[in-house]
């Protein structure tokens, strides 16, 4: 995919107009919790992912290898200023790029707290207006009061700690000055800070969230190199989060998770029963078929992309597309892939082709339990009675008969050979026969002539003797 976008997860450190104002082509995303970056690696296929503001109390916040697993992929993770600073600090040493000046102090160790960035804020309808402020901001403020001369640095301590001893809903700027009129500082001192606190103030948040932009604007061109990308260990606790838990929105922005609408489908679509029968069974051929033979091969892997874009009817080439617009990760369409490759092998094993015919009761069966049976067996019985009463002037050749069944609809093969041998059909000349049939019931029913006699497109194919006798 070309221009790959840049993506960051913005609340209360920085508004989106802002951000847009800075960076006018970043795409902005609320705070992000659990699922966020997976889904936005997802939907986006981001050239790099910022991680500013996060949640953390209302749900489950960003997991750690979330952020590796979008490294990856060659994303770019670069984190500031909240949730975003401590996950850099976190995760820096796998190559996650952290910015400004609460992430030094992070890793630094002048900072040890997690609560230390924590605030809380309004929804989205309210553009994530911060309701109370950050201890990291409040500090922030007293060190600026203490260099301008209004409090000494035992002072500026001691109203720090009074606001570290509060939980962090409920630390405000606003009650600076009330504290210190607790802690016993005169009037005029008190009334300075209330100033200082309304007017002079630098927000750190803010600041190191800006800087974020400027440096995701500057990062390559190109994803993360090869070499340098981390590996994720795929746990059986993170592969059921990447098959739950991601987050990916509708058209209209309504967020919603893979496993919710797995549910939604259980309880309100009626087809739900046959989906997640077909879901059982492709991973029960699947596992077996690695049991068997290992992993697919990079012929069996082309195949398969072959056999879905087939499947849901569009061209090789818009595969990847497809799976953007399915929700479908660059990994997540390698395990499609990767199932189908599997689940075919085995088809195409020992295991599933019977041999002399005898696929067909299976195929009828196939037939029967979704309610085709009656149709087809009625469509098939009324053109051999229509053919039987056709007789070509001169028997048309393979060519022609090949050519006007493909005109019909029928996909012409590649190699007529292995067509037969895959779908068990004997011979060549047995699968003519039977388009012989199919050609003059057209003709009889819809008047239908052959097509191709004079055509200059070559057909290459061979016969050879019969495997087997039919009606006995």
């Amino acid at each position: 995919m070309k221009n790959r976008p840049n993506v960051v997860f913005l609340g209360p450190s920085l508004s989106a107009d802002d951000a847009k104002s800075l960076y006018p082509d970043v795409v902005v995303l609320p705070p992000a919790g659990m699922g966020d970056i997976l889904g936005a690696a997802n939907r986006y296929r981001p050239h790099a992912i910022g991680l500013v503001d996060g949640t953390f109390l209302t749900n489950m916040s960003v997991f750690h290898k979330e952020i590796l697993y979008a490294m990856e992929q060659g994303i770019w993770v670069l984190g500031s200023s909240s949730m975003g600073a401590l996950r850099a600090a976190e995760c820096d040493d796998f190559g996650m790029i952290g910015v400004g000046g609460i992430y030094d102090r992070l890793v630094s160790g002048e900072i040890e707290d997690d609560d230390e960035v924590a605030l809380t804020h309004a929804d989205r309808t309210h553009n994530y207006r911060a309701l109370s402020d950050a201890l990291v901001t409040i500090r922030s403020a007293i060190a600026g009061a203490i260099a301008a001369g209004i409090v000494s640095e035992d002072d500026g301590a001691a109203l720090v700690a009074v606001q570290k001893g509060r939980w962090f809903p409920d630390r405000r700027l606003s009650w600076v000055a009330a504290d210190a009129k607790v802690l016993g500082l005169d009037e005029v001192q008190c009334l300075a800070l209330n100033e200082y606190m309304r007017t002079n103030f630098v927000d750190p948040k803010r600041e190191d969230a800006i800087e974020l932009l400027h440096t995701m604007e500057a990062l390559p061109p190109g994803p993360i190199p090869e070499g340098d990308r981390v590996k994720t260990v795929m746990s059986f606790v993170f592969r059921a989060s990447l098959a739950r838990d991601v987050v990916v929105e509708t058209d209209d922005g309504f967020p919603i998770t893979f496993d919710k609408i797995r549910r939604y489908a259980l309880l309100h679509e009626e087809d739900y029963g046959q989906y997640i029968r077909e879901a059982r069974r492709m991973a029960a051929m699947a596992t077996v078929s690695y049991v068997l033979n290992g992993p697919p091969t990079a012929e069996e892997m082309d195949l398969a992309r072959v056999e879905v874009c087939a499947r849901v009817g569009i061209p090789l080439e818009e595969l990847d597309d497809f799976a953007v617009r399915n929700d479908v990760d660059e990994r997540g369409l390698d395990n499609m892939l990767g199932t189908q490759a599997l689940a075919l092998r085995l088809e195409r094993s020992w295991l599933g082709r019977p041999r002399i015919g005898m696929i067909t009761q299976p195929f009828l069966d196939a037939l029967r339990l979704g309610g085709r049976y009656e149709e087809v067996k009625a469509a098939a019985a009324l053109q051999h009675a229509a053919a039987a009463g056709v007789t070509f002037g001169s028997t048309p050749t393979p060519q022609a008969l090949l050519l006007t069944q493909n005109a019909l609809g029928w996909p012409l093969p590649e190699d007529l050979v292995e067509y037969v041998d895959e779908h068990d059909l004997g011979t060549v000349a047995e699968l003519l026969e039977s388009i012989h049939v199919s050609v003059k019931a057209h003709y009889a029913l819809f008047g239908i002539g052959l097509v191709g006699e004079d055509s200059d497109r070559p057909i290459a194919f061979e016969d050879s003797e019969p495997m087997m006798t039919r009606g006995f």
